[in-house]
């Protein structure tokens, strides 16, 4: 997953065997610090809930920018009111840790040696796709609340603390992976020339 990104294969000459393997590592595979960061709050909260309901009413100020949260929180509060301060908890903690783990390694992908030797004839034909992507995620991460549904959305898939958190793993994992396609891309692509041979790095 993400090797190939808008169309474009990301590895095309990449010789760096350490970067590669660490890519993979980051990219590939199940999200499963982000699930191992949930179980740890799941825990916390099932053993000693009070340290949550004091942590979550602080947190909470900076969700409710969000228009996702800003309705979902709310609309735990009058479905299930004993999991808003655990949602409040997963959700804070979900997303930092990963702008954070995204911020590092997108600082990796800049100052690591790997050449540019993504040739791109139309820059259209990657922007318009990555971004598309990007927003798609970004959307779903951060601006479209789940439940939309309306009333009786308590007894259905996403009515719980859980079943949302799931959600929002998956999507904070699929934009932590886009973005950092995007910024390998940027750092590997160039245009052609003249003397670059004919290759051809895109389906377009």
């Amino acid at each position: 997953m993400f090797k190939t990104f808008a169309w474009v294969d990301l590895f095309v000459r990449l010789h760096n065997q350490s970067f590669i393997k660490r890519y993979e590592s980051h990219i590939s595979g199940p999200p499963l610090d982000l699930a191992i960061l949930s179980i740890s709050i799941l825990f916390l909260w099932l053993t000693r809930g009070g340290v949550l309901d004091y942590i979550a009413p602080h947190l909470r100020y900076f969700l409710v920018v969000l228009p996702k949260y800003h309705y979902e929180l709310p609309w735990l509060a009058e479905n299930h009111s004993e999991q808003v301060a655990l949602y409040t908890c997963l959700s804070f903690s979900l997303i930092t840790f990963t702008v954070v783990k995204t911020l590092l390694f997108s600082i990796y992908i800049i100052s690591s040696p790997l050449g540019r030797e993504v040739i791109v004839t139309d820059l259209k034909s990657f922007v318009k796709p990555a971004a598309a992507y990007l927003l798609t995620f970004l959307s779903l991460a951060f601006l479209m609340p789940l439940p939309v549904y309306g009333a009786g959305a308590s007894t259905t898939l996403l009515g719980n603390a859980y079943s949302l958190t799931i959600f929002n793993i998956l999507f904070l994992k699929m934009l932590s992976g886009g973005i950092a396609a995007t910024v390998l891309l940027a750092k590997r692509i160039k245009r052609p020339n003249r003397r670059d041979p004919v290759e051809v790095t895109s389906n377009d």
